[in-house]
């Protein structure tokens, strides 16, 4: 009888282990898989004077009540991905776009309009992440297409942070010490906007968007993120 040799055994249970975390290390870190897994939006419409809209992601309705102009869904998870994003009237017009959601991530997803009131749909990565608790944390959105100069952001009465920002333009996030207050104005205009300090809470995550169709109008929206 031919006995078996231990060695070899052991030399082969080896050689398949080293093959099977071989095979699943390339299946791993394979550059044409694509990540699955779920991201969330929120959803605004920030089109002055727009019926009302209903949202739905990949034809499934994700807003409860359909949202007037300036309001803002919770935040509601979907498949990560390309996903086909459609604001619906109540008037029956609709406006569709496809939006690419990386998972994990969170995104802000407005409903604006230009000049010539062509509705587009137009999507931001939020930052949720806060390391000072006793400040706030902010960025801003032009969302009005009536300014050529853009407009500016500074703290009380000092130098403005943020400069000449267009529409459809997203800032820098930026954190802001508690009891500051914020303004802003178009670039060149003299009608000065403030956001009061006790709008703007420490711990707290804001976007803040803008819309008008004067000077006069500007008007600063803020939506507390978390």
């Amino acid at each position: 009888m031919k006995s078996s040799n231990p060695s070899s055994f052991k030399t082969h249970i080896f050689l398949l282990i080293c093959c099977s975390i071989f095979f699943m290390y390339c299946k791993k870190h394979d550059p044409n898989v694509v990540a699955k897994g779920e991201a969330k939006i929120k959803v605004i419409n920030a089109v002055q004077g727009e019926v009302k809209q209903n949202v739905f992601v990949d034809n499934s309705k994700m807003t409860i009540a359909p949202l007037a102009f300036g309001e803002t869904s919770e935040y509601v998870k979907i498949l990560s991905g390309n996903r086909s994003v459609n604001f619906m009237g109540s008037n029956s017009f609709n406006t569709d776009t496809n939006l690419n959601f990386t998972p994990a991530l969170t995104y802000s997803t407005f409903l604006i309009a230009d000049r010539d009131g062509k509705k587009e749909i137009i999507n931001f990565e939020d930052n949720l992440s806060i390391s000072d608790m006793s400040m706030a944390k902010i960025r801003v959105v032009n969302l009005t297409p009536f300014f050529n100069t853009g407009v500016n952001v500074s703290i009380q009465t000092g130098s403005p942070f943020i400069n000449a920002l267009m529409f459809k333009e997203a800032s820098n996030y930026y954190t802001i010490e508690n009891g500051a207050a914020l303004r802003y104005n178009v670039v060149g205009s003299g009608n000065i906007k403030t956001i009061a300090a006790t709008d703007l809470l420490p711990g707290k995550i804001y976007t803040i968007w803008l819309s008008g169709l004067t000077t006069a109008t500007l008007e600063a929206h803020l939506i507390v993120d978390n």
